[in-house]
Formats: C-alpha cells, sequence, structure tokens
C-alpha cells in the first residue's frame, strides 16, 4: 500500500465531506444528523455483506467505500460539535487492537484461536468501569443487529457468563421442548400464542447452530440464496417449456 497515496485519498474524501457540509454545499447532506446518517450506516453495512458473499472483489471495493463514507460522514459530525474527530476514531481503535492482543503485542503466550477467543472476552470485562451484571451484560448487544444474529449473540454471551442453564439454553432439548410447545400452540389455532412459540422456536434453533459452531443469520442467508436460486430455475425452465409449446 502506497502511504502517501492513502494519505492523499483519505484528506481528499475529509474534504469533500467539508465541503458537501459546508455553506456552498449540499442542502441534502448539511441536514443530515447522527439518526439519519446511522440507518445509512447500518444499509451499507449490509451492501457489503451481500457484496462479499457474491465474491465480487469490484462490488466488496464499491460498497466499503459507500460504508467508509458514513463512517467518515459521522465522525465528522463528531468533530462539528467538538465531541471527537476521525484522528480520535483511529487512535482509539487502534490502542484497542493493541490491548485486545497482548500475545502480538505483549508477552501473553496463547496456543490456539480459541485461547485468543477466552482473552479477548476477559479483556473486554476488565475494560468495564465496574463488575459486568448479566443485564449489562446482554444490554450491550445493538439493538439494531438482525434477530437471528442477535440471538446468536445473547446466547453466546449469557453462556460465557455461566448463565446457560438459568437462562434456559438447552441445545437440542430445548428444540424438541419448543417444538412441541409450537405444535399445540397450532391445535389450538391461538395466533398469539402461536406467534410466541415460533419465536422461541426461532430462539432455540440460533442457539443450536450456535452449539455446532454455526451462524443462524449465515444459514438463513444461505438458504435464503438457495430458494432465490430455485425459484429463478423453476422460472427458466417454465419459460423454455412455453417457448417450446409455441
Amino acid at each position: 500500500m502506497d502511504k502517501d497515496a492513502l494519505s492523499r485519498s483519505l484528506f481528499a474524501l475529509i474534504d469533500l465531506l467539508s465541503r458537501l457540509r459546508g455553506p456552498d454545499g449540499c442542502p441534502w447532506d448539511a441536514l443530515q444528523t447522527d439518526s439519519t446518517i446511522r440507518m445509512y450506516v447500518l444499509e451499507e453495512a449490509y451492501e457489503v455483506v451481500d457484496a462479499v458473499e457474491r465474491g465480487r472483489p469490484e462490488d466488496v471495493c464499491q460498497e466499503l467505500g459507500d460504508l467508509l463514507f458514513q463512517i467518515l460522514f459521522l465522525a465528522g459530525l463528531g468533530e462539528e460539535r467538538g465531541e471527537f474527530d476521525f484522528v480520535d476514531v483511529i487512535e482509539r481503535i487502534t490502542e484497542k487492537m493493541k490491548g485486545r492482543h497482548p500475545h502480538v503485542f505483549g508477552t501473553v503466550e496463547v496456543n490456539s484461536a480459541e485461547e485468543v477467543a477466552e482473552n479477548w472476552q476477559e479483556i473486554k470485562k476488565r475494560e468495564k468501569d465496574s463488575p459486568e451484571t448479566s443485564s449489562s451484560l446482554l444490554q450491550g448487544l445493538p439493538a439494531d443487529l438482525p434477530a437471528l444474529l442477535r440471538a446468536h449473540r445473547l446466547n453466546e454471551r449469557a453462556l460465557q457468563a455461566d448463565l446457560g442453564g438459568l437462562a434456559g439454553i438447552k441445545g437440542w432439548s430445548g428444540v424438541e421442548a419448543r417444538f412441541e410447545k409450537l405444535k399445540k400452540a397450532v391445535s389450538s389455532e391461538d395466533k398469539k400464542r402461536i406467534g410466541r412459540e415460533v419465536g422461541e422456536l426461532l430462539f432455540g434453533m440460533a442457539n443450536l447452530a450456535r452449539d455446532w459452531g454455526l451462524n443462524a443469520e449465515d444459514l438463513l442467508r444461505e438458504s435464503n440464496q438457495r430458494f432465490i436460486e430455485g425459484v429463478n430455475e423453476a422460472e427458466k425452465a417454465l419459460i423454455k417449456g412455453s417457448n417450446t409449446k409455441e
């Protein structure tokens, strides 16, 4: 990577943002706030994930640029209010990552990726000003995460805090029990009860996936894609059959 080119490109983008927000800039950009930009950050992050899944480097590059623009926009809003700037963002994440990797930047020794993950969680706990309670542990997850991904992380954190039994996280046995409850709910034809049990079953399925080192969010995205491909193939077959008859 050319460091000079990186510096020039980054400053050019920051200057562009300043121009957009300036007196002779864009009226739309001038009206944006943290609340409006946060949704674009979320959307662009999903676009990055989609581009990665499609395996097209050009698209990944494009979407990463779009996401970076929104990140810089938020940093610019913080700077306008005198709260922080992009330099603060970079310096803080650099120090944070150094602290989270004492096996690289310190004297800690690890023998596996699992040990790295365990150390990571311990370091996160020590970074808190006070001992983590189960409430703060779970509430720290962003509410805007996709529901299946959030279920995965909630289960993960509860188990890390040794709350699995208390929270009723029981892997396959839990899924079986929830499925039986759903069957009874469907038999009752109680829409509210059915909805609740569907939600409980989805939560249990997310935990089952986590038990096997999988992520329910990723699995459902893959299933969605297979469904789309199946529908596309069916449509092609129908069109081909229609053309043959003609």
